[in-house]
């Protein structure tokens, strides 16, 4: 029986022989020459723990091209730790970075979520801290870009992680990060303050070298905002960050409404000290783009767009319940007054929905694409349990047809009827960059990339954006 390495090894290997024969790539095709054997597909394995579980968080691409991804990874005693790895703008593992591509964080029970790079040669990495019973706190570890060595904050931290343990509450999780022109960054997630379901949204802002920005929150003498109006909402629950233009910051993801079951899409947005920004018609915007008080509106990513405006147009992206209990992917653009945009998607209702038959697609990322228009990054089951699904929005929420087959591009690691989940999108040195993870066999996962055509943009290589 082949081994999964084999196994992978030989089906790209044909499929870049293949590929030798075939018709000039389309915007949408695998990136030949990237990955390994250049077929525009590459596998990270930590594979350091018992179990081989490395269950990709995010990634992002440095200036480069080269790709930076955080992953929770298990050491060789079972211990949860954070894994991050590089991959050269060839798709390769970087031995420069750690030897081998790769390095673990020094803390142990920690969950990683999402990934920045700063100006100073730092990665970031944020996620939660476990190993407390039921307790777990908001964390940022630190890693060298350039070695993948863990990188200590300056005295009196001196340690490649900071801790957020000021919260009044005994479930912190941080699930994104975005880091300031002037070096701060600014983690947002949710906290638990009495059970499990009465959740706000979180943001807390910390100093370039790792102490708590005290100037920023609603928290005084702390440098934590929690936002969430009782008498309206049960519980808030954030799954993205964003930076706006005016250096406001915008998170986004979703809560439940009092008396209602039902989940609905929302958007926070703070003063750049942290304060809620009251901006009309609602301090925490909710909305719902199903048409049905029966079903559910998930948004897990925002995107700012700059405007002649004083404030920045949102976008986000996400999923929706349809008829036959399955799920449609959603894109939706929100004003800045918090309304649903009228010159936004197919009937202009301010939101485009995509769906496959019989089978659930659901929008995990947004990307804003050079000049105008979106990529759109989701998870889709109709061939495989998961699949990457890779699209192309004009800038009014149409799609594009041109991209991929039929204005899509399925991304598949594994063999058939296995898992593949993505979990970030971005450019790099010509070409639009996807990652994940995909399932082995038991509790085996490994890290995965792939890179594809976009020769429309990137006719004069213009790199990251």
């Amino acid at each position: 029986m082949l081994s999964r390495r084999t196994a992978f090894a030989t089906a790209v290997a044909a499929v870049f022989s293949l590929a030798s024969h075939a018709a000039p790539a389309a915007d949408g095709d695998p990136y030949s020459g990237w990955g390994f054997l250049g077929s525009g597909r590459t596998i990270v394995q930590h594979d350091d723990g018992p179990s081989l579980t490395d269950i990709a968080a995010d990634s992002v691409v440095g200036p480069d091209g080269s790709l930076y991804t955080a992953a929770t990874v298990q050491d060789a005693q079972g211990k949860q730790r954070i894994g991050v790895s590089k991959l050269t703008p060839q798709g390769v593992l970087d031995t420069s970075f750690s030897s081998d591509g790769k390095n673990l964080s020094i803390e142990t029970d920690v969950v990683a979520t999402a990934i920045a790079l700063t100006s100073d040669n730092s990665v970031l990495v944020a996620g939660y801290k476990t190993g407390n019973g039921t307790d777990t706190d908001m964390i940022v570890c630190r890693f060298f870009a350039s070695s993948g060595a863990n990188r200590n904050f300056p005295s009196p931290i001196s340690d490649p992680c900071v801790k957020l343990t000021s919260f009044p509450g005994t479930q912190d999780y941080a699930r994104d990060i975005i880091v300031q022109p002037d070096g701060k960054f600014v983690i947002a997630g949710t906290i638990a303050v009495n059970t499990t379901a009465d959740r706000y949204a979180a943001f807390a802002r910390f100093q370039a070298n790792g102490q708590p920005d005290t100037g920023f929150g609603t928290l005084q003498g702390s440098n934590i905002a929690l936002i969430r109006n009782n008498s309206t909402f049960t519980t808030h629950d954030i799954r993205s960050v964003a930076l706006a233009s005016n250096g406001k910051i915008v998170g986004a993801g979703t809560t439940k409404i009092v008396n209602s079951a039902d989940t609905w899409g929302l958007l926070v947005r703070l003063n750049t000290d942290g304060t809620q920004d009251p901006l009309s018609p609602s301090m925490e915007y909710t909305f719902a783009a199903d048409g049905s008080n029966n079903f559910d509106t998930v948004v897990r990513d925002v995107v700012l767009v700059d405007t002649a405006d004083a404030e920045d147009d949102a976008y986000v992206a996400g999923y929706i319940d349809v008829s036959g209990g399955r799920k449609a992917g959603l894109v939706a653009k929100l004003r800045r007054s918090n309304n649903l945009n009228n010159d936004f998607g197919p009937g202009n209702e301010g939101f485009a929905i995509s769906s496959v038959p019989n089978a659930n697609l659901e929008f995990v990322k947004l990307m804003r694409r050079p000049g105008d228009g979106f990529f759109v990054l989701g998870v889709r089951n109709d061939t495989d349990i998961g699949d990457f699904d890779v699209r192309s929005l004009s800038a009014d929420g149409r799609a594009s047809l041109s991209f991929g087959s039929g204005g899509f591009a399925r991304v598949d690691f594994g063999l058939a009827g296995q898992i593949d989940i993505p979990v970030a999108i971005g450019f790099g040195a010509g070409g639009i960059i996807v990652s994940g993870y995909s399932y082995l066999s038991g509790t085996n996962y490994d890290v995965v990339a792939a890179k594809l055509q976009y020769d429309r943009i990137f006719a004069h290589d213009l790199g990251d954006f």
